[in-house]
């Protein structure tokens, strides 16, 4: 059946003459759906046969299981794209003095400052369009991440209008679609569950969409008096939650010294940092729960796998949180946030080490690293020459 879906859809694919970036995107997705869909159809089923897992929820499971995969394969991916941006925040550093300098002394001279900058790149053989490299570690993942949401979407039997449809070997609708306290993760906005009577919201049909659920709860206080209407929030807000710290954690901090091309990728980042949560939080409620529980699963592993990679970035955390002075090769440093990186800085504030290489140095303050420089001066012992010297005048 996965054979039949792909030779199926090559044609639309590749088979046209006027081939773009697009169609091959598109058949990739393809390529990946139909596979993703049957892993996760046939963990439901196999955790529909096990009694303690069918209770949890098996299409809720083998969705969370599924996702938990894709994530482990890209890992290796993140872990480039999080070396790639570190390594273009580094050459922009270490370039922006110079960029400055340049920017205070043509100022108004647009194309004279965009020629000495093209020779400060060019002296430091730094690339002016290295930023974009970031974007290719992106562009490999979206397919695969893609083909996961439109997997979820064909094993559910739904088209873009949220109907029903058949065009993968979707589960019956008699499925046990639960989740934890979730009745029916595949449900859209419009959809009830069958013929049920009953209501998690007292008064409201059920359906499973958080949206179309809350907007027609009209007693509020009966809505919040409820944990298992509580608990239609959970998800969304999981969601958003988490890929704020995510993207919080990837945000590059601000230093006064920055170099255009530095502020325009942090004020980019600042964009993502608050547009991603929202947009999250957004398709959480008017999404299947089945799809917000993807993308949940995914936002969790995300923090979790940038965590092992550079400890907690650049979310400036208390230091009672757990891990607050973790630091790797990648963690954002000292001079990072603005901070000279100076002999006795203790790295003390959770924020980094005080080294460029990642790792915390050891000791404490070393008040001896700043000692006066040789020669006679105020506050050191005259040697023995000069003792003599004195004594004769």
């Amino acid at each position: 059946m996965i054979a039949a879906h792909l030779l199926a859809s090559a044609p639309h694919a590749v088979g046209a003459v006027d081939l773009n970036p697009i169609d091959y995107i598109a058949f990739l997705i393809s390529v990946l759906r139909y596979p993703i869909g049957w892993l996760i159809e046939t963990l439901s089923k196999a955790f529909a046969s096990f009694g303690p897992l069918a209770a949890i929820g098996p299409f809720g499971l083998a969705v969370v299981v599924t996702t938990l995969v894709i994530r482990a394969l890209l890992f290796p991916i993140m872990g480039w794209n999080l070396r790639t941006q570190r390594r273009i925040q580094r050459e922009q550093r270490q370039v922006a003095p110079q960029l400055n300098d340049i920017r205070k002394r043509y100022k108004g001279q647009t194309r004279k400052i965009s020629e000495e900058s093209q020779k400060v790149y060019a002296e430091h053989g730094i690339s002016p369009f290295s930023s974009m490299s970031g974007c290719v570690p992106l562009l490999v993942q979206l397919p695969v991440l893609y083909g996961l949401y439109w997997g979820i979407r064909d094993v559910i039997g739904m088209d873009s209008t949220g109907t029903s449809r058949v065009t993968f070997d979707a589960l019956p609708k008699s499925f046990n679609f639960g989740f934890l306290w979730i009745h029916n993760v595949a449900q859209t906005i419009g959809q009830a569950i069958g013929s049920a009577t009953s209501s998690v919201i007292t008064g409201c049909p059920l359906t499973n969409s958080h949206g179309q659920a809350i907007a027609c709860a009209t007693d509020w206080s009966r809505l919040v008096s409820h944990p298992a209407n509580l608990a239609l929030l959970i998800f969304p807000i999981l969601t958003g939650l988490a890929y704020f710290i995510q993207s919080k954690m990837t945000m590059q901090p601000m230093r006064p010294d920055m170099s255009d091309m530095e502020r325009q990728m942090a004020s980019s980042m600042k964009t993502v940092v608050y547009f991603m949560p929202l947009m999250s939080l957004f398709f959480g409620f008017i999404w299947p729960q089945g799809l917000t529980l993807y993308w949940m699963t995914a936002a969790l592993v995300m923090v979790g796998q940038q965590y092992q990679l550079m400890g907690w970035g650049g979310l400036r955390v208390p230091s009672w949180v757990p891990g607050a002075g973790r630091t790797t090769s990648l963690s954002y440093t000292r001079s990072d946030f603005g901070a000279a990186p100076t002999p006795t800085s203790t790295g003390g504030d959770g924020l980094g080490p005080a080294s460029s290489n990642g790792a915390r140095r050891s000791g404490r303050g070393a008040p001896e690293v700043h000692q006066a420089p040789a020669g006679p001066g105020r506050g050191r012992a005259p040697s023995r020459a000069q003792r003599k010297a004195r004594r004769r005048r």
